[in-house]
C-alpha cells in the first residue's frame, strides 16, 4: 500500500493543523509543509513557528522551500538540518501568477537551464547542505509542464542529473491551476522516465479514487498525496486505511481543537480568519448547494466567535451524521 502524505496548503495545513489531525484521526505517513521562502527571514517570521520541533513532535514533517536561489536554499538548509530535519521538497509546482512570474514554483519548468543552475548550486554548490551532512535528502514536487506538457521531457532530464530523493507529480500544468481532468499521460511520463521514486498529487477525494491510482501504479509509486479532501474530510486518511468513517463529534472536536489552539498560539482575530478558509472547504460536505452557499456565507460574515459558533452550529445541523466518502 502507497504511503499517505498531507499535502502542503498555505495557511491552511501548518503545524496546528496537522498536529490536530495526528490527535484526532492519525495514519499519515507524512507532513509537508506549507510553502516557506527562504528569501523572507526564514527564522524570523512565522516560517520560524512552522519548522520550531516542539511544534512538530512526534510527526514525519518535511519542510518545503520555494525558490529559484541555490545560496537561499543552503542557508534555510543549514537551518532546517541544524533543527533536527534530514529532507527538504523543492516546490517546482506552485501555479500562483505572483510567484510563476518570478521563475519559482511551476515558473521554473518555462526555464529548464534555471533549473539545472539552481539544481547544480543545491547539490554541488561549495555551501550545499550535503556537504555537512552527505545524508541529506532533498525532493521535489512538481506539475507537468508550464504552458504545456510538452516542458516535462525537458525537466525531467534535467531532474535526472541529481540525487533527488523522490519526485512528487501532480499531472496538471500551470494554467490549469486546480481544475481540469489530471493530465495522467504526462504522468505515466515521469513515472517511466524519472530514475528515482514517483510519487502521485491530485484529485484524492475519496476510497475509491487512492484504490484506482494506488492499483494502477501498484508498482511504480512510493506515496500518494492529499491536500484538498484532506481539509474538507481530515478523517480521509483513516478512512483509507481503516475503513473507518468521521463521525460528527469527531469533526466537531478536530475543528474545535484547532480553534482554540489558533486562539492560544495567534489571535481570536487571526484564528477566526484561519478558520472561516478552513470552513470553505469542510462545507463542501453539505451536499446541498444552497445549503451550503447559506453555511459558509453565515460563517464568513461572522465578526465575532459568538457569531462564529452559532453559525457552526447551524453548519453542523447540515451536516451528515457519518462521512463515508467525499
Amino acid at each position: 500500500m502507497a504511503d499517505l502524505y498531507l499535502a502542503p496548503m498555505e495557511e491552511i495545513t501548518g503545524y496546528v493543523f496537522r498536529n490536530a489531525l495526528s490527535r484526532h484521526f492519525g495514519s499519515v505517513d507524512r507532513f509537508y509543509t506549507p510553502f516557506i521562502s527562504p528569501d523572507n527571514r526564514i527564522m524570523k517570521t512565522r516560517a520560524g513557528r512552522e519548522l520550531l520541533p516542539d511544534n512538530n513532535r512526534g510527526l514525519n514533517v518535511i519542510p518545503q522551500l520555494l525558490t529559484n536561489s541555490a545560496e537561499l536554499f543552503n542557508e534555510a538548509a543549514d537551518l532546517i538540518a541544524d533543527m533536527g530535519y534530514d529532507e527538504i521538497n523543492i516546490n517546482f509546482g506552485c501555479p500562483s501568477n505572483t510567484v510563476a512570474a518570478k521563475f519559482k514554483g511551476s515558473g521554473i519548468l518555462r526555464d529548464p537551464d534555471l533549473m539545472d543552475r539552481f539544481l547544480d548550486g543545491v547539490f554541488n554548490g561549495k555551501d550545499s547542505i550535503l556537504r555537512r551532512y552527505p545524508s541529506f535528502r532533498i525532493s521535489v514536487k512538481t506539475r507537468v509542464g508550464y504552458n504545456d506538457t510538452s516542458d516535462l521531457p525537458r525537466a525531467v532530464e534535467v531532474l535526472n542529473r541529481y540525487p533527488i530523493c523522490e519526485l512528487i507529480v501532480h499531472p496538471r500544468i500551470k494554467k490549469d491551476i486546480y481544475s481540469g481532468m489530471p493530465r495522467m499521460e504526462a504522468f505515466d511520463y515521469a513515472v517511466a522516465n524519472f530514475k528515482a521514486p514517483v510519487s502521485y498529487n491530485g484529485d484524492i477525494r475519496s476510497c475509491t479514487d487512492y484504490e484506482r491510482i494506488s492499483e494502477k501504479y501498484r508498482e511504480n509509486i512510493t506515496g500518494i498525496m492529499i491536500g484538498r479532501a484532506a481539509v474538507v474530510d481530515p478523517g480521509i486518511f483513516r478512512l483509507i486505511r481503516t475503513q473507518t468513517a468521521t463521525t460528527k463529534k469527531e469533526l466537531y472536536d478536530f475543528l474545535q481543537d484547532i480553534y482554540e489552539t489558533y486562539k492560544n498560539d495567534y489571535s481570536p482575530e487571526n484564528a477566526l480568519s484561519k478558520m472561516k478558509e478552513v470552513w470553505t472547504y469542510t462545507s463542501g460536505l453539505i451536499s446541498d448547494e444552497k445549503e451550503r452557499a447559506a453555511v459558509i456565507k453565515s460563517i464568513i460574515k461572522s465578526k465575532n466567535e459568538s457569531q462564529y459558533k452559532d453559525a457552526v452550529t447551524v453548519a453542523f445541523s447540515r451536516l451528515p451524521k457519518i462521512v463515508e466518502n467525499l
